[in-house]
């Protein structure tokens, strides 16, 4: 299935960036399944990346948490959580101003988090 919306390239990836900046609402899907989103929880402005049940691989919510307590340090500030749809989370609170390079290591650490540095064009190792 061809994914929706944007993909996991350069151009599409500074777009989405540059929405999330103007404070705007903004999604960006890197593949099926797959979304990052402008997601505030209880007023406070956050990324979110959702892998949907059907794009999670056997065993990545337990790999992901797994990973996130191992490595606690580096990833600080990113919470976990399963959505009423039984969605994997991984979510990010978003300080103002926001400062692209900021929000680009932000989406490099959720991918990685979640094992999915392949779709991370910025590579930013983790």
């Amino acid at each position: 299935m061809k994914p929706s919306g944007l993909t996991a390239d350069a151009p599409h990836r500074q777009a989405f960036l540059d929405e999330l900046m103007s404070g705007n609402a903004a999604h960006w899907s890197l593949c099926d399944g797959v979304t990052f989103a402008h997601a505030p929880i209880s007023e406070k402005p956050g990324l979110a990346l959702q892998i949907k049940p059907h794009a999670l691989r056997h065993g990545q919510v337990r790999q992901v948490l797994e990973r996130r307590f191992e490595h606690a340090q580096a990833f600080m500030g990113l919470f976990i959580y399963l959505d009423i749809d039984q969605a994997l989370v991984i979510w990010q609170r978003l300080h103002a101003p926001h400062d692209a390079r900021v929000l680009d290591k932000h989406i490099s650490a959720a991918l990685s988090l979640a094992n999915l540095e392949r779709l991370d064009e910025d590579r930013s190792r983790y």
